[in-house]
């Protein structure tokens, strides 16, 4: 995982002129508890900026460019990102519930403690991409391509594979209560260390493959 390249002493964001505007470059900032909500904006550029109790919820943000930047404790529920793409950054404690983020290309970003459950990758691309210790319940990867994705001790709940690439994909003790697209998965690499998550693994990718777990005596020899 490749961190995101951020300077110590940034300059600080001022309001209305640092804001998301249409093809707006904001580079080298700091955002501490910003009201950034409701946001619509095309080709808006973040370089080197760090984020902090940032509120950016329901802002629509399209072609957008993210690089080397941290979000911090930030609001991003219901944010549209289509067709953007985000490099070497880092996403901590945040709320990205109900996120939008179709054909989204993903390359070194990290998302550790998050809340990313209702949201949409469908057709993104993650390389270097690491989900740790996020709820992502009915979260929807229908053709995305994971062979770059690790996901360690997340809640799958729900989750929705449909048609997506994981070969090479990595997923550590998580869980898969729910899951649906489970034969997607092929060639990923599963690890756990509890028993109970294990089972959930085993009934969902019978299920996906239409195989019935039964109990030996349903099927005793007559005498």
């Amino acid at each position: 995982m490749v961190a995101a390249r951020v300077a110590v002493d940034l300059s600080p964001a001022v309001l209305p002129r640092d804001d998301l505007v249409e093809e707006a470059l904001l580079s080298e900032l700091a955002f501490d508890d910003a009201d950034l909500t409701g946001r619509e904006a095309r080709l808006v550029e973040i370089a080197a900026c760090r984020l902090i109790s940032t509120r950016l919820a329901g802002s629509r943000l399209e072609k957008a460019n993210i690089t080397d930047s941290v979000f911090e404790r930030c609001d991003l529920a219901n944010v549209e990102l289509s067709h953007g793409a985000m490099s070497r950054v880092e996403v901590v404690g945040s709320r990205l519930t109900g996120l939008v983020a179709p054909a989204v290309q993903l390359r070194h970003v990290s998302f550790r403690d998050c809340l990313v459950d209702l949201s949409s990758f469908r057709f993104a691309t993650f390389s270097g991409v690491e989900f740790v210790d996020c709820r992502l319940q009915r979260a929807d990867f229908v053709s995305a391509d994971l062979r770059g994705a690790v996901f360690r001790r997340c809640d799958l709940g729900e989750v929705e594979l449909s048609q997506a690439k994981a070969r090479g994909a990595v997923f550590v003790d998580c869980s898969w209560d729910g899951i649906r697209g489970i034969t997607s998965l092929s060639g990923a690499s599963i690890a756990t260390s509890s028993p109970v998550d294990a089972v959930a693994f085993t009934h969902a990718m019978a299920q996906g493959l239409g195989i019935t777990l039964a109990d030996p005596a349903d099927f005793a020899e007559e005498t």
